[in-house]
């Protein structure tokens, strides 16, 4: 079996049969190292792949009084690392990213929201006109109930009794049309 200096050495001399010979020799390790670090097979034959390239590449910088395998194997741990810390940042980035933007909703969420609202106005509009528009004052507008009150020119009292009335009656009006 030809050595792996002599091998580098041909390599460095230009004969890439040379190098296909090493590929095959250590392609396996690699792999399987780069698979145990990654725990990813498709990422794990691109790290191999790459491993291989940056190795070839640098192939010059190698030092023939330390192993072959060694050298190949660091150099795919530190692909491997490097890939790590690259998708972590990403992955951060990204998370980041997705709580900055503002929630989009579904085609069905909004046709959902949109038949929700068109059924709560037209349930709105059976209401008699002071419940509905205590409710809308209230809930929609936001005013307080002493606010609300002023509007209407009503107590307190009634606007509570309006608002109490007009829910209950929203209520059962939603639970018929649902079943």
């Amino acid at each position: 079996m030809l050595s792996d200096e002599w091998l580098v050495a041909r390599c460095l001399e230009g004969d890439l049969t040379a190098f296909d010979r090493l590929m095959e020799r250590y392609r396996d390790r690699v792999f399987s190292l780069a698979f145990r670090m990654l725990g990813d097979a498709a990422w794990a034959e691109d790290l191999t792949q790459e491993a291989f390239l940056r190795a070839y590449t640098r192939l010059g910088l190698y030092d023939p009084a330390q192993p072959f395998a060694t050298w190949l194997l660091c150099i795919t741990a530190r692909l491997c690392l490097n890939a790590l810390r690259d998708h972590r940042v990403e992955q951060e980035r990204m998370e980041r990213a997705a709580k900055a933007m503002p929630y989009v909703p579904t085609i069905e969420e909004q046709i959902y929201e949109r038949e929700r609202q068109r059924t709560l106005q037209r349930l709105l509009l059976r209401l008699p006109a002071e419940q509905r528009a205590a409710l809308l004052l209230h809930y929609t507008e936001g005013l307080p109930l002493k606010e609300v009150a002023a509007q209407l020119g009503a107590p307190i009292g009634t606007v509570k009794t309006w608002l109490h009335r007009g829910r209950e009656q929203l209520r059962r009006w939603i639970e018929e049309e649902l079943g």
